[in-house]
Protein backbone atom coordinates (compact mmCIF):
# COMPACT_ATOMS: atom_id res chain seq x y z
CA UNK A 1 0.00 0.00 0.00
CA UNK A 2 1.38 3.41 -1.00
CA UNK A 3 0.27 6.57 0.76
CA UNK A 4 0.00 9.34 -1.84
CA UNK A 5 -0.87 12.98 -1.53
CA UNK A 6 -4.36 13.80 -2.80
CA UNK A 7 -4.68 15.27 -6.28
CA UNK A 8 -5.52 19.00 -6.12
CA UNK A 9 -8.36 20.52 -8.08
CA UNK A 10 -7.59 22.30 -11.36
CA UNK A 11 -6.64 25.96 -10.93
CA UNK A 12 -9.70 28.23 -10.77
CA UNK A 13 -8.76 31.82 -11.71
CA UNK A 14 -12.16 33.04 -10.46
CA UNK A 15 -11.32 31.91 -6.88
CA UNK A 16 -7.75 33.21 -6.84
CA UNK A 17 -8.55 36.83 -5.83
CA UNK A 18 -10.43 35.75 -2.70
CA UNK A 19 -7.47 33.65 -1.52
CA UNK A 20 -4.47 35.70 -2.66
CA UNK A 21 -3.00 38.06 -0.12
CA UNK A 22 -0.64 38.48 2.78
CA UNK A 23 -1.19 36.66 6.07
CA UNK A 24 0.79 37.08 9.29
CA UNK A 25 1.23 35.81 12.81
CA UNK A 26 3.56 37.15 15.49
CA UNK A 27 6.73 35.74 13.89
CA UNK A 28 6.04 34.86 10.25
CA UNK A 29 4.55 36.17 7.02
CA UNK A 30 2.83 33.97 4.46
CA UNK A 31 1.97 35.25 0.97
CA UNK A 32 -0.51 33.53 -1.34
CA UNK A 33 -0.19 34.79 -4.92
CA UNK A 34 -1.84 33.95 -8.23
CA UNK A 35 0.42 33.93 -11.28
CA UNK A 36 -2.29 33.28 -13.86
CA UNK A 37 -1.54 29.56 -14.01
CA UNK A 38 -1.86 28.64 -10.35
CA UNK A 39 -1.49 29.66 -6.74
CA UNK A 40 1.83 29.95 -4.92
CA UNK A 41 2.71 30.15 -1.25
CA UNK A 42 5.77 31.93 0.16
CA UNK A 43 6.76 31.82 3.84
CA UNK A 44 9.19 34.13 5.61
CA UNK A 45 10.35 34.90 9.11
CA UNK A 46 9.72 38.53 10.07
CA UNK A 47 12.97 40.54 10.09
CA UNK A 48 12.44 41.63 13.70
CA UNK A 49 12.65 38.01 14.92
CA UNK A 50 16.19 37.32 16.20
CA UNK A 51 18.15 34.74 14.22
CA UNK A 52 19.01 33.11 17.55
CA UNK A 53 15.49 31.70 17.81
CA UNK A 54 16.58 28.40 16.27
CA UNK A 55 13.16 26.79 16.67
CA UNK A 56 11.81 28.94 13.84
CA UNK A 57 11.57 27.21 10.45
CA UNK A 58 13.54 28.53 7.49
CA UNK A 59 12.09 30.91 4.89
CA UNK A 60 10.58 29.18 1.86
CA UNK A 61 10.40 30.78 -1.59
CA UNK A 62 7.16 30.77 -3.56
CA UNK A 63 6.00 27.19 -4.10
CA UNK A 64 2.95 25.87 -5.93
CA UNK A 65 -0.22 25.00 -4.02
CA UNK A 66 -3.55 23.52 -5.04
CA UNK A 67 -6.97 23.39 -3.45
CA UNK A 68 -8.20 19.97 -2.39
CA UNK A 69 -11.55 18.39 -3.25
CA UNK A 70 -14.32 18.87 -0.73
CA UNK A 71 -15.35 22.28 0.49
CA UNK A 72 -12.40 23.92 -1.30
CA UNK A 73 -11.02 25.38 1.93
CA UNK A 74 -8.16 22.90 2.28
CA UNK A 75 -4.99 23.08 0.22
CA UNK A 76 -1.76 21.16 -0.32
CA UNK A 77 1.71 22.43 -1.21
CA UNK A 78 2.66 20.65 -4.43
CA UNK A 79 6.30 21.67 -4.85
CA UNK A 80 9.49 22.73 -3.10
CA UNK A 81 10.62 22.21 0.47
CA UNK A 82 7.09 22.24 1.88
CA UNK A 83 5.74 19.70 -0.62
CA UNK A 84 2.97 17.62 0.93
CA UNK A 85 2.17 20.11 3.71
CA UNK A 86 -1.55 20.69 4.04
CA UNK A 87 -3.46 23.60 5.42
CA UNK A 88 -6.77 25.38 5.23
CA UNK A 89 -8.33 28.83 4.83
CA UNK A 90 -10.58 30.30 7.51
CA UNK A 91 -13.58 32.54 6.94
CA UNK A 92 -15.56 35.02 8.99
CA UNK A 93 -19.34 34.79 9.53
CA UNK A 94 -19.91 36.68 6.25
CA UNK A 95 -17.82 34.18 4.25
CA UNK A 96 -14.74 36.37 3.66
CA UNK A 97 -11.33 34.68 3.89
CA UNK A 98 -9.69 36.03 7.07
CA UNK A 99 -6.91 33.56 7.73
CA UNK A 100 -4.89 30.56 6.73
CA UNK A 101 -3.33 27.67 8.63
CA UNK A 102 -0.06 25.98 7.71
CA UNK A 103 1.85 23.38 9.72
CA UNK A 104 -0.18 24.02 12.86
CA UNK A 105 0.33 27.78 12.71
CA UNK A 106 -2.51 30.23 12.14
CA UNK A 107 -1.99 33.40 10.11
CA UNK A 108 -4.44 36.31 10.00
CA UNK A 109 -5.09 38.15 6.74
CA UNK A 110 -3.45 41.56 6.43
CA UNK A 111 -5.83 44.12 4.89
CA UNK A 112 -4.59 45.28 1.47
CA UNK A 113 -4.42 48.91 2.60
CA UNK A 114 -1.84 48.09 5.31
CA UNK A 115 0.52 45.99 3.15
Amino acid sequence: MVDRDPEPLPYDPARAPELAGRYENDAMTLVIAADGAGLTLEVGIKPEIPASESEMPADHPAESVGLLPGDGEEYIVTGGGLKGQRGFFTRDAGGAVVGIALAGRLFGRVPAASM
